[in-house]
């Protein structure tokens, strides 16, 4: 019996060591290399195609054997891209209606989160399975009752019914994740202490709650941003009128309408710049998004 538990324990040993990256297993940590690797190229492959096709003349892009760098690299795609749609206009549409939607999401957010996080009253509980059923609907079954009901609104083809759509799609996650936030990186101690020094509880929200949890506030604020600039479905279903499209829908009316052989240069171009504020955002913001969302997963 003893050999046997013996055995048994030397295999297992064995199988901890082979995944044990510090156990200095040098073919362990060479599968791991060579897998991250591998992961990396095929996640980065399409947008180093994208950029490097957005500085090459179309004969380059079309070679075969495919050319990997360009041999004459010409910002003239990016001229074309401009010239073909309105480019730039598209850019400043997504900023407006992207920015808006995440500030007005953040602020009622960060209300809704607090008062169901801090105070217990009937129909909390309620009201907390409703958000959280929200999440579990497909996007695609909410299509018609909410395009139908922003035209009885009156505000089909308007920025304003837009920005609505998104402010409602993301404040779900948004409260979920700041409720757990406040009650997990801002103790009710804040409060008592701001309470003895003579504030109420709205100054106490204002001036202690929000600056302790601004990881927790820039995680949802970028995060309904992101959507926001990456949506095409509810975009192209609300606002597509002439040039107050968001720039995903004009890139994907460019791909279908305007954009031939002949263009593949000026539409990769056009990608790039629909990429660019969206990466400079998360670039600036991604240790304050990786720590809100992480401190409000876990309560301590």
């Amino acid at each position: 019996m003893s050999a046997t538990t013996e055995a048994t324990g030397a295999r297992s040993g064995s199988w901890k060591r082979l995944f044990d990256l510090r156990s200095g297993d040098t073919l362990t940590k060479v599968i791991v290399i060579l897998i991250t690797i591998g992961t990396l190229i095929y996640i980065l492959l399409p947008v180093f195609w994208m950029l490097k096709s957005s500085f090459q003349a179309n004969v380059e892009i079309r070679a075969l054997p495919p050319k990997w760098l360009p041999e004459n690299p010409t910002l003239q795609p990016y001229e074309n891209a401009g010239r073909l749609i309105p480019l730039w206009r598209y850019v400043w549409n997504s900023l407006f209606v992207s920015v808006t939607a995440s500030v007005i999401a953040t602020l009622l957010a960060c209300s809704a989160a607090y008062v169901l996080g801090r105070f217990r009253f009937p129909g909390a509980t309620l009201i907390l399975a409703l958000i959280l059923l929200t999440n579990l609907i497909p996007a695609i079954t909410r299509t018609f009752p909410i395009y139908f009901f922003i035209q009885d609104l009156g505000l089909l083809n308007s920025y304003g019914g837009l920005i609505l759509s998104y402010v409602g799609f993301s404040l779900p996650f948004a409260v979920l994740l700041l409720r757990g936030y406040f009650e997990s990186s801002a103790p009710p101690e804040l409060e008592e202490a701001a309470l003895v020094d003579g504030c109420n509880h709205f100054t106490a929200f204002l001036r202690v709650i929000l600056p302790v949890s601004l990881p927790g506030i820039a995680a949802v604020a970028i995060f309904t941003f992101l959507n926001a600039w990456n949506d095409f479905l509810w975009a192209s279903l609300l606002l597509n009128q002439g040039e107050m499209k968001t720039i995903q829908v004009g890139i994907g009316d460019f791909a279908q309408e305007g954009g031939g052989p002949q263009y593949v240069n000026a539409f990769m171009a056009a990608c790039v710049v629909a990429t660019i504020p969206a990466l400079i955002v998360f670039l600036f913001v991604q240790r304050w998004l990786v720590g809100g969302l992480t401190a409000g997963s876990v309560k301590t």
